[in-house]
């Protein structure tokens, strides 16, 4: 009888595994779901920081081609004043401090050449991640679509199991079905039983005494590791 209920232990401890492997599988399936969304987050923070990156640069821009505007205003207004000068040192001032605006609006258009292209460079750079956030976004999608899928599978293998369990259980003995339960509530690997292999417990790896492995061997009673507690057969 013991022997039967050990062998009864056994299956059940095998649909348990079945179901934790699975249940393992699905947690991995949600840990994927977590990593795509992550490579979204990274393409979508990269798009970020280009638009800000381009709307400084917009900014600078605009603020050059505001100096420019302003100097060439300073400029007309010192050309018109040429016509109403009485001397040459007058006439020779303006036109030395024309020069200088013109000297500045010289330098400003080289600083605003710099931008425009290195604005040109952004908004490229801002269309190519953009086409990669859409390509990386068809792609994580596909294999979310494809994970959903096998989740839902497993969850109903899962749920198929456990049903399979319920009524699996009610062979055993409530007795023994209760330590089995203990013992497995404590374990990492959720492993129960164990069995002896050259006297060793294949649970914990740890020698058994002589006549523990003779208990085992005889068959007439529950017999568990001292060790680590595992029910031994």
């Amino acid at each position: 009888m013991i022997t039967e209920n050990i062998e009864k232990l056994i299956k059940l401890q095998n649909i348990d595994i079945e179901i934790l492997e699975k249940e393992e599988e699905i947690n991995s399936l949600f840990q994927k779901e977590k990593e795509f969304n992550k490579k979204i987050e990274i393409e979508e923070k990269k798009i970020k920081e280009i638009k800000e990156e381009l709307k400084k640069l917009q900014l600078d821009k605009k603020e050059k081609e505001l100096e420019i505007k302003s100097y060439e205003e300073e400029v007309k207004n010192l050309n018109q004043k040429l016509d109403n000068v009485k001397t040459n040192k007058e006439y020779e001032a303006l036109l030395i401090e024309i020069a200088n605006f013109k000297k500045k609006i010289s330098e400003i258009e080289e600083q605003l050449l710099i931008l425009m292209e290195a604005e040109d460079e952004k908004i490229k750079k801002e269309k190519f991640i953009e086409e990669e956030l859409k390509k990386v976004k068809e792609d994580v999608f596909k294999k979310m679509e494809e994970e959903k899928k096998k989740a839902e599978e497993l969850k109903k293998e899962v749920s198929k199991k456990k049903q399979e369990r319920e009524i699996y259980i009610k062979e055993i003995p409530s007795s023994d079905y209760l330590l089995y339960e203990k013992i497995r509530k404590t374990k990492k690997d959720n492993i129960a039983i164990a069995k002896v292999e050259d006297g060793v417990c294949s649970g914990c790896n740890m020698s058994l005494p002589t006549y523990i492995v003779e208990m085992v061997k005889k068959k007439e009673k529950v017999v568990q590791c001292e060790n680590c507690s595992r029910i031994l057969y």
